[in-house]
């Protein structure tokens, strides 16, 4: 404790300098930045809504959107835009599944996952199209048995956006 009025007080700006500095350390998604940025929330409700579409052209069912794994699709764009790489395995080597069980996401029976990067505009319809036209990234798209998505964007230092999508399949209530 300290013994003089003078003390206390540098004490105190001794530890909020300390404490700021702290913060400064700390990554951005420890102290609220998981929340989405509003223009990449609005591309990715967009992109939702292009999905579904194209679905319904195949008369499929639209996929629910989850905030569980909207998440998890962000975090894996965030990590990809920081880290300037595209892949569905990290650097460390986790997939998506991976990231659904770290993320403690269970009781669905399959998953799959289509990634993405565009500085192209409109950004949306570049990875749509993109996905369309890849054979693998389309039997996602329409899967029949997926009826759950999550979707993340994010935004790379060169302005690049990097993208995620998530196609669950999930036991059917009766």
């Amino acid at each position: 404790m300290p013994s003089r009025p003078s003390h206390a007080v540098g004490f105190l700006l001794g530890f909020w300098l300390a404490l700021v500095a702290f913060l400064s350390l700390v990554p951005a998604a420890a102290h609220g930045a998981g929340t989405p940025d509003p223009e990449l929330a609005r591309l990715e409700s967009l992109l939702a809504g292009s999905v579904n579409g194209y679905r319904g052209q195949h008369r499929l069912i639209p996929l629910l959107r989850r905030p569980d794994l909207d998440a998890v699709a962000r975090a894996h764009s965030r990590d990809m835009a920081a880290r300037n790489y595209l892949a569905h395995r990290s650097p460390e080597g986790a997939d998506w599944v991976a990231r659904l069980g770290s993320a403690r996401v269970e009781g669905f029976a399959m998953a799959g996952e289509n990634v993405g990067v565009t500085s192209r505009n409109p950004p949306n319809e570049e990875i749509l199209n993109g996905w369309i036209h890849s054979t693998v990234h389309r039997e996602n798209l329409l899967a029949r048995p997926y009826n759950a998505t999550g979707i993340g964007i994010a935004r790379a230092a060169d302005g690049s956006l990097y993208y995620t999508q998530l196609y669950l399949s999930f036991p059917v209530d009766p």
